[in-house]
């Protein structure tokens, strides 16, 4: 074992405690323990520190993290000590049905519900949820080989972390979800980190007309220089009609919601053409009906999907969105919008609250 300093989340709505009594397990056959350098601020974790989704306490929570590896379990050909590396929440096993269906997200050994399972977290001698499976708002982590993706000598390590949750699930969102090609219309709804990373892979994909729809003015300003051709408020009484205008009255061949409340799904479903598709990527505390009837889906056959993570592969997706970073195709670094010492996690949550900037990344 290993002691180590965390932020620990006590009780829903409590500003999370720094400790340094942290006991974390070695590293077993096919796992490495991982020095966290970086890790960001995520809508997941802020939606289970102020009890929006039931969790089980304590928990160490981080999930989108970047390092160096300092120990491996047994000796492997891929990794060794001192490599620069993300981590990744979902490490496919590549043998059960879902990995060999291609849908590494679903993987049946690594999609535990959380908390259950042999814990490899400690304090007092009581365990510590790691937060989905990571646990990386700590000095170290323990992560499946599998889960772990090199890093670039030439992209810097804050840049890195983000991949491994938000740019992630946008990349995947759009070509392993939503299958884009080039010319394909698309709107997104929600310009955190995943939507604006959603336009930075629409245009680098190829994309036509690309919208968004974002309450916050400063993200909407940002948009353009993302990739949007226009960005509008979701109380502009004319959304519908410029939006619309957009494709010729048809609609978009692909509507991306990172919000996926009633409200959001309801617009996302309507300015999705007839046989478009409608891909749901955020996910609301609180369970919500959809916006829109079947009627709509059954005569105009339009498709809904769900996109966790982007049914992304860390071994496959990780490295190329890595290589669009350095090549010049993903400016990460502008959804970098603040780092912050580890100490400061609190603060970086206010600020996450209050809708400043794009990701606010934590340096241990």
């Amino acid at each position: 074992m290993r002691r180590m300093k965390g932020a620990l989340l006590t009780g829903p709505g409590q500003p999370l405690q720094i400790v340094d009594d942290l006991m974390i397990d070695a590293p077993r056959p096919g796992e490495a323990l991982v020095r966290v350098t970086h890790c960001g601020i995520c809508q997941s974790d802020v939606s289970i520190i102020d009890g929006k989704m039931p969790y089980p306490l304590p928990a160490v929570l981080g999930h989108e993290a970047a390092g160096e590896i300092v120990a491996l379990g047994t000796p492997d050909d891929g990794f060794k000590a001192g490599d620069r590396v993300v981590l990744s929440m979902r490490a496919p096993c590549d043998e059960c049905f879902h990995c060999r269906h291609g849908q590494p997200v679903l993987c049946e050994k690594s999609a535990a519900p959380p908390g259950v399972g042999e814990a490899r977290l400690w304090r007092d001698g009581r365990p510590v949820t790691r937060g989905f499976q990571l646990g990386a708002f700590a000095e170290y982590a323990l992560v499946s080989l599998r889960g772990l993706a090199p890093v670039p000598e030439a992209l810097p390590s804050d840049q890195a972390a983000i991949t491994g949750c938000a740019v992630q699930t946008a990349y995947g969102s759009v070509h392993n979800v939503a299958r884009l090609t080039a010319g394909d219309s698309a709107c997104v709804i929600g310009l955190g980190g995943i939507g604006l990373a959603e336009l930075m892979t629409l245009r680098a994909a190829g994309a036509g007309a690309i919208a968004a729809v974002e309450p916050n003015a400063s993200r909407r300003e940002a948009a353009q220089a993302f990739g949007a051709d226009c960005a509008l408020a979701p109380d502009d009484p004319a959304l519908s009609d410029r939006l619309m205008a957009l494709t010729g009255g048809r609609g978009f061949d692909i509507v991306f919601d990172n919000v996926a409340t009633t409200g959001t799904s309801d617009l996302a479903l309507r300015l999705t053409r007839a046989g478009g598709k409608l891909v749901l990527v955020g996910v609301t505390g609180a369970p919500q009906p959809p916006g829109f009837s079947t009627m709509d889906l059954v005569l105009r056959q339009k498709t809904v999907t769900g996109a966790f993570l982007g049914n992304c592969h860390p071994r496959r997706d990780l490295p190329r969105i890595m290589e669009m970073a350095i090549t010049g195709r993903m400016d990460l670094g502008a959804l970098v919008t603040a780092t912050l010492p580890f100490d400061d996690i609190n603060e970086g949550l206010a600020r996450f609250r209050r809708g400043e900037g794009v990701r606010t990344v934590l340096c241990l």
